[in-house]
């Protein structure tokens, strides 16, 4: 494999190195305050509910030809087994493993019990080496794909960004990215972490220099800050179908992968994406320069 073969799950391509592929879309199903998920008892869903809005997600990967994979998110690890019994259950691997740090921990766990591989499935996410209990089961259970989740300030520089992931810590001797692959991680995605409007621009350049420089995985969860002021519960006159379309046309021309959020969002998320794909092959079909 050179360094910018695209890496395969199963039927899903992730390219790195540039962005001719289109971007994997990855919806999120089981977060807090989903509203399948009972408040008092999280273990408890609405299994229908959550078959459907599932397999909504795969119909529009396969009627826009776009892969797409979902991230199974949990706060207890009660909960993460619950619904990863489910998803087993009832969809195959690959699929993100999200959710609080005990849920994935625990997850972990259950997934060895169940046999499933390590390359089945994507951790979500890392974002320094503080933690030895991590650190150790990520090494112990040789888990082959990890999200490096950057954390910065909303105005934080595609530079600073950079040197976050490449920079030697000195009381380690090693960078961020060289730590996760001395746990024996084989495939590194990099999420630039999204604050606000500002930070999704830095990120964007972030996700260019990344990928031309180091060949890995760029994407983010460009849609997120939206959330704050766009839920539906929250404020309906700002829901955020409308909004998050058109933040995912941009983030898809710079995105290898893109987390899109609430899954119930699937239907806007997808069509913008693809729309953002067409627009692109047309651009450079004509040998247009519109963006250097």
């Amino acid at each position: 494999m050179s360094e910018k073969d695209p890496f395969i799950y199963n039927n899903v391509k992730l390219g790195r190195g540039n962005f001719e592929l289109p971007p994997v879309l990855i919806g999120t199903i089981f977060y807090q305050g989903e509203t399948i998920v009972d408040r008092m008892n999280p273990s408890q869903f609405n299994d229908e509910k959550a078959k459907k809005r599932i397999k909504q997600h795969f119909e529009l990967s396969e009627k826009y030809h776009l892969p797409g994979l979902i991230e199974i998110s949990g706060d207890t690890p009660e909960s993460i087994e619950r619904y990863l019994s489910f998803y087993l259950d009832n969809f195959e691997t690959p699929f993100v493993l999200g959710g609080t740090f005990e849920a994935r921990m625990a997850g972990i766990q259950y997934l060895k019990e169940r046999g499933i591989k390590p390359m089945d499935y994507i951790y979500n996410t890392i974002s320094n080496l503080k933690n030895p209990k991590e650190l150790e089961v990520i090494r112990e259970n040789k888990i082959n794909s990890i999200v490096i989740l950057i954390v910065g300030s909303e105005n934080m520089t595609s530079t600073q960004r950079f040197n976050y992931i490449t920079k030697k810590d000195e009381s380690t001797g090693q960078s961020l990215i060289q730590g996760v692959q001395k746990l024996g991680v084989e495939r590194i995605w990099i999420d630039g972490g999204v604050v606000n409007l500002e930070s999704l621009a830095h990120i964007l350049e972030f996700q260019r220099l990344v990928s031309t420089s180091l060949y890995l995985p760029v994407g983010t969860a460009p849609t997120l800050f939206l959330f704050k002021y766009s839920s539906p519960r929250l404020n309906v006159k700002f829901h955020t179908k409308f909004r998050k379309a058109s933040i995912m046309f941009i983030a898809s021309w710079f995105s290898n992968f893109i987390f899109y959020g609430a899954i119930e969002d699937a239907k806007e998320c997808f069509a913008s994406a693809y729309q953002a794909h067409e627009f692109k092959k047309v651009v450079r079909e004509h040998n247009i320069n519109l963006i250097d």
